[in-house]
């Protein structure tokens, strides 16, 4: 059969992974399973969570448990890595002073990325391709950055004008 995958194999192993799909392999599944997840939780979140009838503290609650539960799913628990660098890179934010904050952000951010990626290919997955985590963590580095470098751009006082970059 073409289609083989059962409930419980499923819901016990948070994936669909184990079980035989004959022509896509377990990660395409489950990212077209997210995929179809996220536009039906959407079309809820759009209906219940309306922004006229719920607080945004409740609608950025339910979104993130969401997002967290989808990279579960999608990435299993290599997720916690966006969770850490995320974490750490706000700490930064919060206790460093805008002056400095996107110079340590971007190299915290970077290196820890580094760090990932030259364990994932190095130690985990030698020689062979596999869809992993490392790719969505680029562009959450690449949001991170820019939000430091925005912040600090937006609080440093410093004013500049384009017309000098653009004057030849």
């Amino acid at each position: 059969t073409l289609w083989c995958v059962s409930l419980p194999s499923v819901l016990s192993a948070g994936k669909l992974c184990g079980v035989s799909l004959c022509p896509l392999c377990c990660l395409q599944v489950n990212f077209v399973v997210c995929q179809l997840c996220a536009l039906l939780s959407a079309f809820w979140f759009r209906l219940f969570l309306h922004p006229s009838k719920t607080s945004p503290f409740i609608r950025h609650v339910v979104a993130t448990v969401l997002g967290l539960y989808f990279a579960l799913f999608c990435f299993g628990w290599y997720a916690l890595h966006f969770l850490f660098q995320s974490g750490l890179t706000y700490g930064i934010m919060i206790l460093t002073g805008v002056e400095h904050m996107h110079k340590y952000c971007l190299l915290v951010a970077l290196s820890y990325l580094s760090l990932c990626q030259i364990t994932r290919v190095y130690v985990f997955d030698y020689g062979m391709y596999s869809a992993d985590f490392t790719g969505p963590m680029m562009v959450i580095t690449q949001k991170i950055t820019s939000l430091a470098f925005e912040i600090h751009d937006g609080k440093s006082g410093v004013t500049c004008s384009l017309i000098q970059f653009v004057v030849v």
